[in-house]
């Protein structure tokens, strides 16, 4: 079954809070409980950081020790609260995100963070999703979204220059990554008759040791072929390289 969302978790975790639990143990159990299968137990978030399920039981704790429901007795452990005792006895089944924000401690705990009421007094605005989704993955999913899009721009406004601009981005993209130092030169040399070499970075002063590079700037649907990186081999062998990049 897929991991349940945070809010759906929250009834298991007052349930369970009835002794003192320590989160790791508790997200065990709750897995188990739920039968997840060792892919579902393994699924992290999209930063990667956690698994879906530590995720989710530890941001239902979080809320729930906001809503005064349960308490950490010391770190990495949670236990019931007498107020959460009274919902688990009398309003389990409608333990939500929704009931949370009837909870005085927990509409506090909203506008600490920023939240404001727009309808009334006792039912505040807040930026907390009700989606399955926690906030930390839902965080993560925005950057991975943003990273994606800060791709393409990039990829785009590559392929808009001229292939002289991008043998030079070439270039200077190698010597960043540590090929030659800051005190040795790299230089484009792509131009008519250059036999294919498109680049040259110094390893050392003397010139001794030098990457030859050849940049291909082909739409994104075509790929440099098999008689393209020959030939830049028959080039290489002309200059007795040892090193090139293509």
């Amino acid at each position: 079954m897929p991991v349940p969302s945070y809010e759906d978790l929250m009834p298991m975790i007052l349930e369970r809070a009835i002794t003192e639990q320590r989160v790791r143990d508790a997200v065990a159990a709750i897995a188990d409980e739920l039968n997840l299968t060792d892919e579902e137990r393994d699924e992290t978030i999209p930063s990667g950081q956690t698994t879906l399920i530590s995720s989710r039981v530890q941001w239902a704790i979080t809320y729930l020790v906001q809503a005064g429901l349960i308490e950490r007795p010391k770190r990495g452990h949670f236990i019931i609260t007498h107020e959460g005792r009274t919902v688990l006895d009398k309003d389990l089944q409608n333990l939500n995100l929704a009931y949370l924000k009837k909870i005085p401690a927990f509409i506090d705990f909203m506008n600490r963070k920023g939240t404001r009421s727009t309808n009334d007094e006792t039912t505040p605005t807040t930026t907390v999703s009700a989606s399955d989704q926690s906030p930390e993955e839902i965080i993560g999913s925005a950057y991975q979204e943003l990273e994606a899009d800060l791709k393409e721009q990039i990829l785009e406004r590559i392929l808009q220059n001229s292939p002289a601009f991008f043998e030079q981005l070439v270039v200077r993209l190698l010597s960043s990554l540590g090929y030659g130092r800051s005190d040795t030169l790299a230089e484009v040399m792509g131009k008519v008759g250059d036999g294919g070499i498109d680049g040259i970075i110094h390893q050392d002063k003397l010139g001794l040791d030098v990457v030859y590079v050849q940049a291909k700037r082909y739409a994104p649907d075509n790929a440099v072929s098999r008689p393209e990186l020959q030939a830049f081999v028959g080039t290489l062998a002309g200059v007795s390289a040892t090193r090139a990049s293509s």
